[in-house]
């Protein structure tokens, strides 16, 4: 990812970095600051900011925001999960003169609504997550705006599309079994589902596990080399980092990928496809919302297929049976839902438990 860090400094259980848009007099280039960034991204402690996927994406749309209006932006990273540790974070930015946060965590939950209520002129976007407080009440506020996607659809057309490629022994690794990397999988398994009931097939087969932890790990490498070993022919992996871990395992093992959050074609040839949120456009349009005064929170907001906010990658696609045609008609059944497809995906339970799927025709192997 192109960007300049020009300093990462640790401020008691925190590290941030920051960024600087604003042009230099010389022309070309671009100043440094030390001050902290405009437009602040809230990064996971059990995530990174170069994750190629989620939190990256929300990056590229705030520098692109910066760059075209002059201003600077940075990221922050807590050393532990804690409410503790992120609001010191908050506390850091605003007095480095943060204008608008980005959250792109669920773990943050709890330390946006302290944020919304101890600053409650400075806006932000939370993604993935309702806001709660410390009792586990949803706490919302006009400040904030809670945006959610339809993760379940996109892993929906994930899994449908490793079927109808031919696929017959697939498998989803998520990261930690929060509620975005729950959505991703119950999604994938009833998209596969789907498609085998569409083809007639009774003999396909579903791997599934969460590693806990979003880390590219010598064990999570290992654990999807075995799959691959024992015949599992492809894997849609949804956790941030730990995506690199099951790319090697494809490429020494001859297997294949679907990547997650954003286009990740170019992080392996192993990756035919990514079931992707349309986290680039919406962190960019609503900087822009807030630059002309039209910022509106106290609200949850859930991006789907229907508006376009969810899919699979196409323009790098790597299928070699699969058709455009067959995945703008999927496509179409699922934003029009047609057929009850989304009805099938909208159920509130999220299947913590996923051998409590429903499937008509494939098999699922869980593995906690």
């Amino acid at each position: 990812m192109m960007k300049r860090v020009l300093s990462i400094v640790l401020v008691a259980t925190v590290v941030f970095s920051v960024t600087a848009c604003k042009n230099s007099r010389s022309g070309g280039g671009s100043a440094s600051t030390t001050q902290g960034g405009e437009i602040v991204l809230m990064v996971s402690a059990a995530g990174t900011l170069d994750d190629r996927s989620f939190n990256e994406a929300c990056y590229n749309a705030m520098k692109q925001f910066c760059v075209e209006n002059d201003m600077t932006y940075s990221y922050y990273q807590p050393t532990e999960d804690t409410a503790e540790a992120q609001i010191i974070l908050f506390d850091t930015a605003v007095k480095a003169g943060a204008r608008f946060f980005v959250i792109g965590s669920d773990q943050y939950k709890v330390s946006a609504s302290m944020f919304a209520e101890k600053y409650p002129n400075i806006p932000a976007i939370i993604y993935d997550s309702v806001p709660v407080d410390e009792d586990g009440n949803e706490a919302l506020s006009d400040n904030l705006l809670a945006v959610h996607f339809a993760e379940q659809q996109a892993g929906f057309l994930a899994g449908y599309a490793a079927v109808k490629e031919g696929r017959r022994k697939i498998g989803y690794m998520g990261g930690m079994a929060v509620p975005a990397v729950v959505r991703f999988g119950y999604g994938f398994v009833q998209g596969a589902d789907t498609a085998a009931v569409d083809l007639g097939l009774s003999n396909v087969e579903i791997m599934y596990n969460y590693s806990g932890n979003f880390e590219a790990t010598p064990e999570n490498q290992a654990r999807a080399a075995s799959w691959y070993q024992n015949g599992t022919e492809i894997i849609f992996v949804a956790a941030g980092p730990m995506g690199s871990s099951v790319f090697a395992a494809a490429e020494q093992n001859r297997g294949l990928v679907i990547g997650v959050d954003s286009d990740q074609y170019a992080e392996s040839e192993t990756i035919i496809t990514s079931a992707i949120k349309d986290l680039r456009n919406i962190t960019y349009n609503t900087l822009n919302d807030w630059k002309a005064g039209k910022f509106k929170g106290n609200a949850i907001v859930t991006y789907t297929a229907r508006e376009g906010g969810v899919g699979l990658a196409w323009e790098h696609a790597r299928f070699k049976s699969f058709s455009r045609l067959e995945y703008d008609d999927i496509y179409k059944r699922l934003a029009e839902n047609t057929s009850g497809l989304s009805d099938a995906l909208a159920d509130d339970t999220m299947y913590d438990d996923p051998a409590g799927i429903p499937l008509k025709a494939a098999k699922l192997t869980y593995i906690p």
